[in-house]
């Protein structure tokens, strides 16, 4: 998998980046099982209309109807399925808009379970089974991950329950709990099941929740440590192995991109570190790398080793990119050294071209060799261009 470097006015942005693709990933998957929770809601009503239309001809076949078939049909085939043929819109109108946040749109599809759950619970209480619709609402929603949104159709499931139990009565042959002891018991023991089921989905999210957050973490620690590993210590810049994964790319989209190589020298460099010691040569590493970071344009500046630059120019001409190293000359020249007002600081650059089929070594060795006849000069850029009987020219 090929490496992306920016130009490195955009790198420091990048860990931040990158964390908000985690976290858009982590949306993507909640996007997805929101999606799939509102098919299943609306699986759940057609599934609740066959069974009804099922029963209904069974219970008219063996004559066990106690009304009309016509009464029957309309209070427990077309008043429950128009209920929830109403939610069911609006939750479609609500997942499908634009203009409405993923999470008022989970609260929407959870609460609506909840809604048709009540529906069928309230149509159909004589079987006290039906409550278990309940718990599966509230199920859907741990793959969220979030407290308040379990909590809130935990609650919503529970207080439907009980208003359907003690008051509504739809269906004639429903059993006052108030009046009967066994009636009791059992919603008793719904409700048991329904705060214990809501409180074990509370602990899941919870630990759902530490599983995300150590996924995300490790995904953080995986890119600090890609990144340590392609960044010079010293500099803070890209280092060899970075270039080298650079090339690769470059190499990879041989054709479909213009690149160009300079490799940058510091000028005298030799004599900074034999009279002024390393720890000052080390500075002048330092800020001359700071210089390249502020002032490198479109390309991405790396530390080959020592003193030896290079910047890559991608997708820009040789005029832009020698136009680039005149502008970090231009800021070299301004540079000062307090305790040192003596010292000026200067940098060669010898620059060359990429064309397929060339590899990448041989871009390097024709940009050291311009980058050769430019310390003839020092202060000075070269760029290397290929003549026709294949040995190379230099012009500043």
């Amino acid at each position: 998998m090929g490496t992306r470097f920016l130009p490195y006015g955009q790198e420091e942005k990048q860990e931040r980046q990158n964390l908000e693709e985690i976290k858009k990933e982590y949306a993507k998957v909640d996007h997805d099982w929101l999606l799939l929770h509102y098919q299943i809601s609306l699986a759940l009503v057609v599934a609740a209309v066959l069974c009804e239309c099922a029963a209904g001809a069974l219970l008219y076949h063996y004559d066990l109807i106690s009304i009309s078939v016509q009464r029957y049909v309309c209070k427990y085939v077309v008043a429950p399925s128009a209920a929830n043929l109403a939610f069911i819109l609006l939750e479609t109108a609500v997942v499908r808009s634009a203009n409405i946040s993923q999470l008022k749109k989970i609260y929407v599809v959870s609460l609506t379970h909840v809604a048709v759950s009540f529906i069928l619970y309230t149509a159909h209480s004589v079987f006290p089974a039906m409550y278990y619709t309940f718990a599966g609402a509230v199920m859907l929603t741990i793959i969220y991950a979030r407290y308040r949104v379990t909590a809130v159709t935990a609650v919503a499931g529970v207080l439907c329950f009980l208003f359907s139990e003690f008051f509504t009565q739809w269906d004639p042959d429903k059993v006052n709990a108030l009046s009967d002891s066994s009636r009791m018991c059992n919603i008793l023991t719904a409700l048991f099941v329904l705060l214990a089921f809501s409180a074990v989905c509370m602990v899941t999210i919870r630990f759902e929740k530490k599983r995300n957050q150590i996924s995300i973490q490790n995904s953080v620690e995986r890119y600090q440590l890609w990144e340590s590993v392609r960044t010079d210590d010293m500099t803070g810049i890209f280092n060899r192995k970075a270039l080298y994964n650079a090339f690769k790319d470059m190499e990879d989209s041989a054709g479909d991109k213009d690149y160009i190589l300079a490799v940058v020298d510091i000028d005298h460099f030799k004599q900074i570190n034999d009279c002024w010691g390393h720890r000052v040569g080390d500075n002048v590493l330092i800020s001359f790398a700071e210089v390249l970071r502020e002032n490198c344009g479109p390309s991405t500046p790396f530390r080959y080793g020592g003193d030896e630059f290079c910047l890559l120019f991608c997708g820009v001409s040789m005029a832009e990119a020698a136009n680039t190293c005149k502008k970090i000359q231009a800021e070299l020249d301004e540079m000062l050294f307090p305790g040192h007002p003596e010292f000026k600081l200067t940098a060669s650059f010898g620059l060359a071209s990429y064309s397929f089929p060339m590899d990448a070594v041989r871009l390097f060795l024709n940009a050291d060799d311009a980058l050769y006849e430019a310390k003839k000069k020092r202060d000075s850029i070269h760029v290397y261009e290929q003549s026709s009987d294949h040995f190379g020219r230099f012009s500043e």
